[in-house]
């Protein structure tokens, strides 16, 4: 591919059925604060919302969701944490929001914990792992669980399956790779 585009994900946005309980939800949950707010050409009110100062906006949320849709459209939001200890503090965060029903899964790759919002949406908290399985992978995982032990056991099961190497070595095939494409 030649003029490879080098894009990032900067912000997404959704549309909510409920918009005053879905922004009291990422602000008061989640830690966004809302940084600007108003209507579109189209009329419909619009949210936006960051944890940067540096982002006008990372998430955005539209009111108009249409109540009769026969499945969710939104497989899942996934917010990134710096490391397990943050990630294990947001799960004790969210559990203190009130939020009980959480799936733990350990990726290989990433150390994750899962819940919805008030509107169904998955929501997804993850950590990157020093390690680098091929995915689909998802194993139980315990968050209670001493940071060491959680990493030995991540490792053990990274190191049983196919293809395995660490997040450092991956790391240098993508950029190999993104290099190549131009």
């Amino acid at each position: 591919m030649t003029n490879a585009i080098n894009a990032q994900l900067t912000h997404f946005g959704l549309h909510a059925r409920n918009l005053d309980r879905m922004v009291d939800f990422y602000t008061r949950v989640m830690g966004f604060v809302v940084s600007d707010h108003g209507q579109t050409s189209g009329g419909n009110k619009v949210v936006f919302m960051t944890q940067s100062p540096e982002c006008h906006h990372q998430f955005v949320l539209f009111d108009g969701r249409p109540e009769e849709l026969s499945y969710n459209p939104i497989n899942q939001i996934s917010f990134r944490l710096d490391s397990l200890d943050r990630l294990k503090a947001y799960r004790e965060a969210v559990i203190a929001a009130g939020i009980h029903k959480l799936r733990q899964t350990d990726h290989g790759n990433a150390w994750a914990f899962y819940f919805t919002d008030p509107e169904g949406n998955s929501v997804e908290m993850y950590c990157d792992t020093p390690f680098h399985t091929p995915q689909p992978c998802g194993e139980p995982l315990d968050l209670d669980l001493p940071n060491d032990e959680i990493e030995r056991r991540t490792e053990v099961m990274c190191r049983s399956r196919p293809d395995f190497m660490l997040r450092e070595a991956w790391m240098q095939s993508i950029q190999a790779k993104l290099e190549a494409r131009a």
